[in-house]
């Protein structure tokens, strides 16, 4: 069997991406009303575990707290981080930790820089949702990049977690 990848994209609003060959798969991270259901996440886990065991590396995007973020959703991010890393570790999958820099300098290779303003509308930033969606799109042209057939949409989270198992692919074989 050969090494498949998965790429989380944490958070509430976050995507776990597995490359197996040609297959790609998407889960989204399980919510009720929008609060994280850790049951249904850990079964996720589980069944990776018992489908793939030793042939899979799992790449999880290591964030921190966002300047300007509120304390709240601050902690609930690093909750949801926290909880993946403890399943991670107790089903045994191995993973690596990467800054979103990292996974996107490799994602974006010959991608022409795109800037918007930033929020004090004073100078240019990175538009990193709009290079990263311009970035999926060539590098899985085939694929579906919204949440759900309904969804009119890209969603960043599909998109990260997919770039990221991208970038678990490359350096991980």
């Amino acid at each position: 069997m050969s090494k498949v990848f998965l790429g989380i994209d944490p958070g509430s609003k976050g995507f776990l991406t597995l490359i197996n060959g040609n297959n790609i798969e998407y889960w989204a991270i399980p919510t009720i009303k929008n609060k994280v259901d850790y049951q249904e996440l850990s079964k996720i886990f589980y069944n990776l575990f018992m489908k793939y065991e030793d042939n899979i590396h799992v790449v999880l995007e290591d964030v921190h707290s966002i300047f300007g973020a509120s304390s709240k959703s601050t902690f609930s991010f690093g909750h949801i981080q926290g909880f993946i890393e403890g399943c991670l570790s107790s089903f045994q999958l191995p993973y690596t930790k990467v800054q979103p820099k990292k996974w996107q300098k490799l994602a974006w290779e010959g991608i022409p820089l795109i800037k918007k303003p930033s929020t004090s509308g004073k100078t240019q930033v990175t538009d990193t949702k709009a290079m990263s969606l311009m970035a999926a799109k060539r590098l899985f042209p085939k694929e579906d990049l919204r949440a759900t057939e309904r969804s009119k949409v890209p969603h960043d989270g599909k998109i990260d977690s997919l770039l990221i198992a991208y970038y678990a692919k490359c350096n991980f074989k």
